[in-house]
């Protein structure tokens, strides 16, 4: 019985660190990094 609460935890678990990595969500790990690709292209393409 400890072993299938242990393993349901650690699946549940994986499954909240993949939506906070690969999410869709704006806090996610994946939208804040192409929300940085994204201005630093227009800062590097900014002409003075």
């Amino acid at each position: 019985m400890k072993q299938l609460i242990v393993m349901i935890a650690a699946i549940l678990l994986g499954i909240y660190i993949f939506g906070l990595i690969a999410g869709s969500g704006e806090g996610s790990v994946r939208s804040t990094v192409g929300r940085l690709w994204q201005q630093e292209i227009a800062v590097r393409t900014a002409e003075p």
